[in-house]
């Protein structure tokens, strides 16, 4: 499972300065029954699942652990980053990322420890989306993804190119006939959902019991998320339109 697809949701639900209302015409959602429908399967499917696993795994392995766990996912990141630093003219800042990915995957033992936050070498969020925005890409109609959870067209497009990405990928399929292989792709992707979905337990808890529309609660909190994502953290105050593109000046003032 795609961690942002989780915790972009989620992110912003403990901070009370967001303003979460919206006017219907700020999102495009003509998929809306479609989309309900596959939002109460992924709902029942946390529910019934993904949370009680999660919550065993917080309640037994220990902070520390935890803590390593979500490094050493957010460190293999990286050939995502690079790639929409590049596509984006962002050199500087993917020469940061290479920094903070040699220093942890050296120094900080696989990626265990962040190291680089300690020494000046900070972390962009960044993905294939985001980079299709700078280039004036449209966000498309909200999509609600089996498993994965809010979207648009463009983030989904992005999704495809940022899990090829992934090194789990290409180690499940370099060899369809190494059972070793795929066990271990296969078992990095339930850890790392599962690892996802711990640091999400208060936010989902507090969004079901503040929201009297779910749906539309995660739906507004997404949007308000990739905005923030695609003005690299400083959007502006005022804004006609909520899926707003990243323009060159944008990333050039950065």
């Amino acid at each position: 499972m795609r961690s942002a697809a989780l915790s972009v949701v989620f992110s912003l639900v403990l901070m009370p300065q967001v303003v979460f209302a919206q006017s219907d015409s700020e999102v495009s959602d003509p998929l809306e029954s479609v989309n309900r429908g596959i939002f109460w399967f992924n709902d029942e499917f946390d529910v019934n699942l993904l949370e009680p696993v999660a919550q065993g795994y917080h309640d037994v392995v220990p902070d520390t652990v935890e803590t390593g766990v979500k490094n050493f996912f957010k460190n293999l990141r990286y050939p995502m980053y690079l790639v929409s630093d590049i596509v984006q003219l962002k050199f500087t800042q993917a020469l940061e990322h290479t920094g903070r990915f040699v220093v942890n995957t050296t120094v900080g033992v696989a990626g265990l420890i962040d190291v680089g936050k300690h020494i000046g070498l900070p972390d962009h969020e960044e993905d294939f989306g985001i980079a299709l925005a700078y280039h004036g890409v449209p966000a498309g109609p909200y999509i609600v993804l089996p498993f994965l959870g809010p979207s648009n067209m463009r983030d989904t497009v992005g999704l495809v190119v940022d899990t090829v990405l992934n090194p789990f990928y290409w180690l499940g399929h370099t060899n369809l006939h190494s059972d070793a292989q795929l066990a271990i792709a296969s078992g990095a992707t339930v850890l790392k959902a599962i690892d996802t979905r711990v640091r999400l337990l208060e936010g989902v808890k507090t969004a079901k019991e503040s929201s009297v529309d779910y749906y539309l609660f995660v739906q507004g909190v997404y949007y308000q998320y990739r905005r923030g994502e695609l003005y690299d953290g400083n959007p502006p105050e005022e804004e006609d339109e909520i899926t707003v593109e990243k323009s060159p000046s944008n990333n050039a003032a950065r």
